[in-house]
């Protein structure tokens, strides 16, 4: 505690992506006793320069692991995100989802317990190569908006962002600050030393709204397509444009900086082919249509990492981070256990 930059600090948040402003919002808006909780964010990024704005992103946890933490997680949001939906300045809409399957899927999915009316599509609404499927009600979420709506957020209720801020050592943090998120995604492979990471990487098209309005989802790929047999396809209608996905390319060492110029030209027209599959109205899109190309590395963990630890007496780390595709799907619930550990240390 002897930096002065400690007494104006109660917890420092290391990540301004989905989980940092999340985690961040919900400790500085959370009641105590003592009065408002001060926190300060550090970043090396601020939105839109973020991988969470790269996100499509439509409630569904992928790659997250599925768990009962996961499915705790995913309806806390969940729930968040129906409360957002429609508000103004938010970017968060309700859409139609319709999860595709090659099998068939007689129990449902791992994660119906988040979401209330998930049932069995129909056969007709099943494309060729389909199986089974499930429909459900669920957020969407334009990042392009939500991320900034989460930024102004935090900082009308008094939060602090330290921008262009790299931290290479938990031990610059805890020199101002006795109390530490780690919320950096897949930074945390180097701060953390945690080997458990593999790094994803991953390519989505946005192209011009044509009207289409359900969200489609193959997250492993139909069998019987001969371009991409395990690849992805997903289809997500934001406010003013559509998002066509994507790849999942696992263990690309590639710096996330770096990987954002390497755009696969190849693989933007197998995504399109690929979600022409779904629905015939992306078919025909011409260059004209496309609006921008986006690529970047999901943070995936063998599981997401949300614990609290103290490395030193008097000092605590809480460690969120390791979310996969499904940072934005499980944010709101994370940041609530988060903010359980924070009072719990607090009460100590």
């Amino acid at each position: 505690m002897a930096s002065t930059e400690t007494d104006r600090t109660d917890v420092l948040v290391l990540g301004c992506g989905v989980s940092g402003l999340t985690t961040a919002i919900r400790l500085i808006e959370q009641q105590r006793e003592q009065g408002q909780r001060r926190v300060t964010i550090w970043t090396r990024k601020v939105p839109p320069e973020t991988t969470s704005n790269i996100a499509a992103a439509v409630w569904y946890p992928y790659d997250a692991g599925s768990n009962e933490r996961a499915v705790k997680w995913g309806a806390i949001a969940y729930g968040t995100f129906g409360e957002l939906a429609g508000a103004p300045g938010t970017g968060v809409i309700s859409r139609n989802v319709l999860e595709l399957l090659s099998d068939p899927n007689p129990d449902g999915p791992w994660w119906k317990a988040s979401v209330p009316g998930v049932e069995h599509a129909r056969p007709d609404e099943l494309p060729a190569g389909y199986a089974d499927g499930f429909v459900f009600d669920a957020p969407v979420i334009d990042t392009s908006v939500y991320l900034n709506y989460l930024r102004s957020r935090f900082e009308a209720a008094g939060g602090v962002i330290a921008e262009n801020r790299t931290v290479h050592d938990l031990s610059e943090a805890f020199a101002v600050c006795d109390v530490v998120v780690n919320c950096t995604g897949l930074g945390a492979r180097e701060l953390a030393h945690d080997t458990a990471f593999r790094p994803t990487r991953g390519q989505v098209v946005r192209v011009k709204h044509n009207g289409f309005t359900r969200v489609l989802i193959d997250d492993h790929g139909p069998k019987t397509d001969p371009y991409a047999p395990g690849k992805l396809a997903y289809i997500v209608p934001r406010i003013n444009d559509i998002i066509l996905g994507g790849t999942a390319i696992a263990d690309d060492i590639t710096a996330d900086d770096e990987v954002k110029q390497k755009i696969d030209n190849d693989e933007v027209q197998a995504i399109i082919r690929r979600c022409a599959a779904l629905a015939p109205e992306f078919a025909n899109l011409t260059p004209d249509d496309i609006l921008e190309v986006k690529i970047g590395l999901r943070p995936v963990r063998s599981d997401v990492r949300l614990e609290r630890e103290s490395p030193a007496p008097g000092r605590w780390l809480v460690s969120n981070y390791g979310h996969g595709g499904a940072g934005v799907t499980l944010s709101w619930g994370c940041a609530a256990e988060v903010a359980e550990h924070i009072e719990a240390i607090e009460q100590l």
